[in-house]
């Protein structure tokens, strides 16, 4: 197996052993919950003499949880009936809906909101405070001869294996050099064994990728993981602008003819509005970029009228998986399961993931504690896990909107909106069903065929666009927003796997996408004066671990891995 790990093998190097019955990796909503769900039956069937841990590479949980949100709270509900009296930090409801598809200077408002897209009365969060939340009541539990640790600020970096099963995951060391050696500070990480573990890091984790390049996992599924960027800003707005539970969600401009994207804005607690903007990524287009999308689409009259004499607080960036059930993997194997994004558990149509995420959570615990009476932790017992979440309301919701992505993988042309249609009186089937999906590398158009110029660079196309750093922003300013911090004296965490010249081919055929897509200005190419350049220059530091570049790389020569535990950007609204 292929090792990209940030961290050189260090075979010399003592590490501590800590052995846990059950490891969660990944602080989000699907593993918080199969957590909390996992306390109560444990509590309820009375088992005792447990060691349960979470580990999460952001410095505090919720430094990494990143969604525009409008909640569909049936799991939730599920899992904690009483969340309203708890202090569930919701941002308000949905009161008023807006669907638009926009023109450069107005558009159609939709009559009424399409089923799908339906979300009176559900509760606005913010994904960063949800988790917090989360967290902090599951701390609040004391199960005798149960021991439950949360540690933030521990990246996984290996898996662990034993005769072909999984048996935990080795957390990165700490204080390494750029050229990998140890510093004074350093600190090996350590061995998290475990009986059973949960892999939820979100969209194309490193982990999960290496279950994939071992277990093959993906090899049962219609389709490849499919995956789109988002960019999205928060702002303080002038009171009284924008009325409690608004939601606007809109397709068309700024987003090209024949490509799939759309934004969204939500108006959140304190005055303060969610606007963001999603790319998909199976885009031919090589300069398809989120950000530019994000600060084009603020300039839209409708818009710009919300955000006029207020002031931008937080930026963040995230791939979102979006490819749901035809390119959902295998969900258990010998010693561990998938759950939330790792596993595409994403409704494309109602653009919703987190209560679809949270039930695979749940029903992840409820085999885990069959698991943890009966000793057996095989893939044929853990897969009573994948059939429980298949069989369940989020598995038929997710099969009922299986062809959706695909559907609108070339924008909401009239024919995309038609087969739409289809799928909602057939219950997901279109003609072709299941319609298939390219991986989204290999959709990236050369500009000489996207554009019709062989050798177009970026800075030579006008895309109508100059920030003006009040309404619209560079990257770099967003960067700044999302608090995002490294430490510099690492190795970078963003390895270029084939060779710096299979870079310079890609600047030269297809204008660097990197340097583009990325949503953090890591990647920039330096021309000389006759326009040649010799390597990428790769800023980690500015990196906000969205994953674009190791989705997006049309050569396949990025592959993100997990910079030291505690480094990344610092949400806290978003």
């Amino acid at each position: 197996m292929t090792d990209f790990s940030t961290q050189r093998a260090r075979p010399d190097v003592e590490r501590e052993d800590l052995a846990f019955d059950v490891l969660f990796v990944g602080a989000g909503p699907s593993n918080l919950a199969g957590l909390w769900r996992l306390l109560d039956l444990v509590e309820a069937r009375k088992l005792t003499g447990l060691t349960i841990g979470l580990i999460e590479k952001g410095d505090e949980i919720g430094d990494h949880a990143f969604s525009g949100a409008v909640l569909d709270p049936t799991a939730l509900a599920e899992l904690c009936p009483d969340w309203e009296a708890r202090d569930f930090p919701a941002e308000g409801r949905v009161a008023k809906e807006e669907v638009w598809y926009f023109t450069e200077r107005g558009g159609l408002r939709a009559p009424f909101p399409p089923p799908f897209l339906r979300n009176h009365g559900f509760p606005i969060v913010s994904l960063s405070r949800m988790v917090r939340w989360m967290a902090a009541e599951i701390e609040k539990r004391e199960i005798p001869g149960v021991d439950v640790m949360l540690l933030p600020g521990f990246a996984g970096q290996r898996v662990l294996w034993e005769d072909g099963r999984v048996v935990g995951v080795q957390t990165a060391d700490r204080g390494v050099a750029a050229d990998g050696s140890p510093r004074p500070t350093f600190e090996p990480g350590n061995n998290l064994r475990a009986r059973i573990t949960v892999f939820g890091e979100g969209p194309r984790g490193h982990l999960a990728r290496d279950l994939e390049e071992k277990l093959g996992l993906q090899a049962g599924a219609p389709n490849p993981q499919a995956y789109e960027t988002g960019a999205k800003e928060i702002w303080e707005i002038p009171e009284g602008r924008v009325p409690d539970g608004f939601v606007l969600h809109s397709a068309g401009w700024p987003q090209p003819d024949g490509e799939s994207g759309g934004s969204f804005v939500y108006k959140l607690g304190g005055n303060r509005l969610a606007v963001g903007y999603v790319v998909s990524l199976d885009t031919a287009d090589p300069f398809a970029d989120a950000h530019l999308m994000l600060q084009k689409f603020k300039t839209h009259p409708r818009i710009k009228a919300m955000l006029e004499g207020g002031r931008m607080v937080q930026y963040g960036g995230k791939a979102l998986a979006i490819g749901g059930w035809n390119s959902m993997p295998r969900l258990a194997f010998d010693g561990g399961m998938l759950v939330g994004d790792a596993a595409q558990m994403v409704n494309a149509g109602r653009l919703k993931g987190i209560h679809l995420g949270m039930k695979g959570g749940i029903c992840a615990a409820e085999t885990i504690a069959d698991a943890l009476a009966s000793g057996d932790f095989s893939e044929a017992a853990l897969m009573g896990y994948a059939e429980a979440f298949r069989a369940s309301w989020a598995g038929s919701e997710l099969r009922a909107s299986r062809n959706t992505h695909a559907i609108l993988a070339h924008g909401p042309t009239p024919w995309a909106v038609a087969r739409l249609m289809l799928a909602q009186v057939t219950g997901g089937w279109v003609p072709g069903d299941p319609l298939g999906l390219a991986p989204d590398a290999s959709r990236t158009d050369t500009v000489e065929r996207f554009y019709g110029r062989r050798g177009l660079k970026r800075d030579q196309v006008d895309w109508g666009f100059r920030p003006d750093g009040a309404l619209t922003f560079s990257k770099l300013d967003d960067v700044y927003a999302s608090g995002t911090m490294h430490d510099e004296h690492q190795p970078s965490h963003l390895k270029i796997v084939k060779g710096d010249h299979v870079c310079v081919s890609c600047w030269e055929e297809k204008g660097s996408p990197c340097t583009v897509f990325c949503p953090a200005q890591v990647y920039e190419m330096h021309p000389d004066a006759q326009g040649r350049v010799a390597k990428v220059d790769i800023a980690f530091s500015n990196c906000v671990h969205c994953k674009t570049c190791d989705i997006k790389c049309p050569e396949g020569n990025v592959v993100w891995t997990p910079p030291e535990g505690g480094g990344g950007p610092k949400y806290t609204l978003c």
